[in-house]
C-alpha cells in the first residue's frame, strides 16, 4: 500500500496513525488499546512519541498495526 503526497510516494511502513485511529482500525475501544500499552503484550507494536513540547503525542507504524492485527486469533 502507498499514497502518493506532493509526487512521493509514502510507503504504509512510513505512515503513522493516532491510537484512535489503531483503536477504530482494530475495532477494540481506546481503553483497551491503552491497557495494551500499558501492558506491553508480546507483539504489540512500538510506540513512537511525535511530541515537540510537554504533551505526548503518541504514534503507531501503520505497517506494525497491520501485522499485529494479521497475528490476531479472532477478527
Amino acid at each position: 500500500m502507498s499514497v502518493r503526497g506532493g509526487g512521493i510516494a509514502v510507503e504504509a511502513a512510513e505512515r503513522f496513525i493516532t491510537v484512535e485511529d489503531f483503536a477504530r482500525l482494530a475495532k477494540l475501544s481506546r481503553r483497551t488499546i491503552d491497557r495494551y500499552r500499558h501492558d506491553r503484550p508480546t507483539g504489540f507494536p512500538r510506540e513512537y512519541d511525535l511530541s515537540r513540547g510537554r504533551v505526548p503525542r503518541p504514534r503507531f507504524k501503520l505497517a506494525d498495526v497491520l501485522a499485529w492485527m494479521e497475528t490476531r486469533a479472532l477478527w
